[in-house]
């Protein structure tokens, strides 16, 4: 008769990203009259541009040809929210300190 001895073991990162936290409060853009928040997409992931920084998120608004665009300080709750309301393809909080590297957070 064949006995198979399981092992348990406990992994370092069971579920990707797990280890890459976002911090308490995020920095957005946001244009106030069209209610449109700055988004990013990341190899084909569509998520809301948060940043670390008011600064981060300055730079990244200098590359969206919109007047009245506004930096917004939110925590990483509120941030979650505004994602959710976005419509689809948006599926993601992204922070974008590192574009190349987005840390993704999926809302749906």
């Amino acid at each position: 008769m064949y006995e198979r001895k399981l092992e348990m073991q406990t992994l370092l990162n069971p579920i990707l990203g797990l280890d890459n936290e976002f911090p308490d409060s995020v920095y957005v853009l946001h244009h106030v009259s069209s209610k449109r928040y700055g988004c990013y997409c990341h190899q084909n992931v569509h998520g809301l541009a948060c940043f670390s920084t008011e600064g981060g998120a300055a730079k990244f608004g200098q590359f969206i040809d919109l007047d009245g665009l506004q930096i917004m300080e939110l925590s990483f709750d509120e941030a979650r929210e505004v994602a959710k309301d976005r419509p689809m393809p948006v599926t993601a909080v992204m922070l974008l300190d590192n574009m190349s590297d987005p840390k993704i957070h999926f809302i749906r």
